[in-house]
């Protein structure tokens, strides 16, 4: 409201002053002519220069009600912003002439509500999804504990047994808690890596090796080729890089079987260096693809796996806060590719 007083005082003052302005100029006119009451003449230049000034005043006052009702119908809709309102469009005129520059402002007011109603609607799934994920091992550990209390595992055996499960439900609460702790970080800016201009081959060696080891472990097969340039120095974080790598292939793992085959392949041309990590398993559902990126998302095909959908969004903080970016290709029942972009001129530490 406070606003629109001084836009109505400021209107006012402008009309005021251009008929004070008005009735000098005539003052002035009939003055300089010798002349205290006009003639017909005069008289005819009075009433032109009246309807002039009241035509200007017309004008103001109408732009005046332009601007005081678009203000007011763009006050309303930002008060349902405000109010919570995120589920209804924002209203547009019901007719063009009421359209102009601060009324077009509800087109990105709309825009900003499509955007806040994502944010709430990813928190619910956030709430939701941590709440299913975190009450598995809490409701292992419970269940496991009172059995204990009651006096339900007679043997010793079966104590130990029973105790290792309740360790292991809380490493994998720890890890969890753990990882959600250290995405908020990554993405409030809180904890972030220190980029060094150092060799990237080592780093892919380093990676491919561990893979492959793991591979032998649980039945897969890892293959794998770097055919980037030894010295080839760029500006990374080596604990970060590491950690996307590790999540990508964590990810191939996990929506594979055994003797499925995993590929990680580094390559480079004049300008850019790839690295990618593709998998022969399940594949991603095409209407998944444009979220398996945002935080606790987790496609339809893996809700029977295990796993709490921060790994890849994870990735991605990690790859946007280098300047990279990362692609993804994949089929159902054919696999899924992950492949990382990484220009050679990024000279920024």
């Amino acid at each position: 409201m406070r606003i629109k007083r001084q836009l109505k005082l400021s209107i006012f003052t402008v009309a005021f002053s251009l008929l004070i302005a008005v009735a000098l100029f005539l003052a002035a006119f009939f003055l300089w002519h010798g002349r205290c009451f006009p003639g017909i003449w005069g008289l005819w230049t009075f009433l032109v220069f009246s309807l002039i000034g009241f035509f200007c005043l017309f004008l103001i006052i109408h732009i005046y009600r332009t601007i005081s009702k678009s203000i007011s119908f763009l006050q309303k809709s930002t008060k349902r912003l405000a109010d919570g309102e995120l589920y209804e469009s924002l209203e547009r005129r019901k007719n063009s002439r009421g359209e102009n520059e601060i009324t077009d402002l509800i087109v990105n007011l709309e825009k900003m509500r499509l955007s806040l109603q994502n944010e709430v609607k990813r928190k619910e799934r956030f709430i939701m999804g941590l709440s299913h994920d975190l009450r598995t091992p809490v409701a292992v550990i419970k269940g496991y504990a009172e059995a204990l209390k009651d006096g339900v595992f007679s043997t010793r055996e079966e104590v130990d047994k029973t105790v290792d499960t309740i360790l292991a439900k809380s490493n994998q609460l720890e890890n969890m808690i753990n990882t959600l702790i250290n995405f908020v970080k990554m993405e409030n800016s809180d904890w972030a890596g220190s980029k060094v201009l150092q060799n990237l081959y080592p780093v892919l060696n380093e990676f491919l090796s561990s893979s492959i080891n793991s591979g032998t472990v649980f039945k897969r097969n890892v293959s794998g080729i770097i055919e980037i340039d030894r010295n080839e120095k760029i500006y990374f974080d080596r604990e970060l890089l590491l950690r996307a790598l590790e999540n990508l292939f964590s990810n191939a793992m996990r929506y594979t079987s055994e003797g499925d085959s995993i590929c990680i392949k580094a390559f480079e041309n004049e300008n850019e260096i790839f690295i990618s990590v593709a998998d022969s398993g399940t594949g991603i559902d095409e209407k998944d693809i444009n979220y398996i990126f945002d935080f606790l998302y987790r496609s339809s095909s893996s809700r029977r796996e295990a796993g709490y959908g921060i790994g890849l969004a994870v990735v991605k903080n990690i790859i946007d806060s280098h300047g990279w970016t990362i692609t993804v290709k994949s089929k159902i029942e054919v696999g899924t590719e992950f492949t990382i972009k990484i220009p050679k001129n990024d000279s920024k530490a």
